[in-house]
């Protein structure tokens, strides 16, 4: 009996976890708009670079040498749903875009860190 599960189970997991996030990023990004309140500077570029971190982040940590597929596959994601945004009452930024490359970059920091340690030891 296997206590730990086998690295193929892992990456499955860590693939369908990483649609479940593209999922709700796509549902935040792409829902209405809610009340206009008062504006609070830079926190809706906090929420697209932690989302994208987190959208990476799980790929970065299993399989960093699948980084070179899923980073520009992110970054073509967060594109996409700026050009698509106006369709749904939303309007298209660069600084979010931008905001999404940052949390990109931040999201591969742990695995990447990660397997040069490994590589060290």
């Amino acid at each position: 009996m296997h206590l730990h599960p086998t690295p193929d189970k892992r990456w499955k997991f860590v693939v369908v976890l990483t649609l479940a996030i593209a999922g709700v990023i796509a549902w935040a990004t792409l829902s209405p708009p809610g009340p206009p309140g008062p504006p609070v500077p830079y926190v809706d570029k906090v929420g697209h670079a932690v989302a994208f971190a987190v959208l990476i982040a799980p790929m970065a940590w299993q399989r960093p040498r699948a980084l070179l597929w899923g980073v520009p596959l992110a970054l073509l994601y967060g594109g996409v749903i700026e050009l698509i945004q106006p369709g749904f009452g939303r309007t298209a930024e660069w600084a979010d875009f931008w905001a999404d490359g940052i949390g990109v970059a931040l999201g591969c920091l742990p695995g990447l860190f990660r397997a040069r340690r490994r590589n060290r030891l």
